[in-house]
C-alpha cells in the first residue's frame, strides 16, 4: 500500500500541528478524550486493543487507567511482518513490554493472542467522514477487514482536533473508523454527535 505525495503531504500538515501543539494545552486536550472516549467505551462490552503511543502521538495513558480500572480487559498489538494484519496480546499497566520490529513497545512474546472486539487507533491525520491517515504501512486497513471477517469490531481513532483535515483523498483499500475523539468532540461516522462536555 504505497503512500500516495498527497497522503504525504497532508501527513506532515497534520503531524507539524500535532508536533506544534502547547504543552499545556496538550495536557488539557489529552485528559478531554481520554474521558471522552472512556464515555464511549464503557458503552461497549469486550476485549479492547489499544496502542503504545510513538514519537508525539496521543498518548493513551489516562485512557488505559480508566479502562484497567473498571476491570476491562486490554490488548495490544504486536507489530507483524510487512504486509500482514496486526496480531492482539493480552496486556495490563505493569505487564513488561519489549520492543516491536519498529521499536514501538508491545507485549513480550508470550503474552496470551487474544482477538479485540474494539479497535483504537491513533490517526495521524482525519476528515468528518472518520477516514485517516496513518504512516504509510497500512496496518490498520488490513487488520479491521481481517478482525471483521470473524466478528463485528468497532473502531475508534483518538487525535487532537488539530490533526483533522479536509478531506483524506481515501482509496478502494482505506478503511474508515466508526468514530473518532478528540478534545471537542465524538465525530461519529455518517453524523455528528457533540459530547457534553466542556471544551477545552
Amino acid at each position: 500500500m504505497p503512500t500516495t505525495p498527497q497522503k504525504k503531504a497532508l501527513r506532515g500538515i497534520a503531524a507539524a500541528a500535532r508536533h506544534a501543539l502547547p504543552g499545556e494545552d496538550r495536557r488539557r486536550a489529552t485528559l478531554a478524550i481520554a474521558e471522552r472516549a472512556f464515555e464511549e467505551l464503557r458503552k461497549r462490552p469486550g476485549i479492547i486493543g489499544l496502542y503504545a503511543a510513538f514519537g508525539d502521538e496521543l498518548h493513551p495513558g489516562q485512557l488505559i487507567d480508566r479502562l484497567a480500572a473498571e476491570g476491562r480487559a486490554l490488548a495490544l498489538p504486536a507489530t507483524p511482518h510487512w504486509g500482514r494484519p496486526l496480531t492482539f496480546r493480552a496486556w495490563a499497566p505493569g505487564d513488561p513490554l519489549v520492543k516491536g520490529r519498529m521499536n514501538i513497545p508491545e507485549p513480550a512474546p508470550d503474552a496470551s493472542e487474544v482477538v479485540p472486539d474494539i479497535v483504537i487507533a491513533p490517526p495521524v491525520a482525519f476528515d468528518r467522514r472518520c477516514y485517516r491517515i496513518g504512516y504509510g504501512a497500512g496496518f490498520y486497513d488490513r487488520t479491521l477487514p481481517a478482525l471483521r471477517a470473524t466478528h463485528a469490531v468497532f473502531a475508534l481513532g483518538v487525535a487532537f482536533a488539530c490533526q483533522e483535515i479536509e478531506a483524506v483523498p481515501d482509496e478502494a483499500h482505506d478503511i474508515p473508523l466508526d468514530a473518532i475523539a478528540t478534545e471537542a468532540e465524538l465525530i461519529v461516522r455518517g453524523r455528528k454527535v457533540c459530547s457534553a462536555l466542556d471544551k477545552v
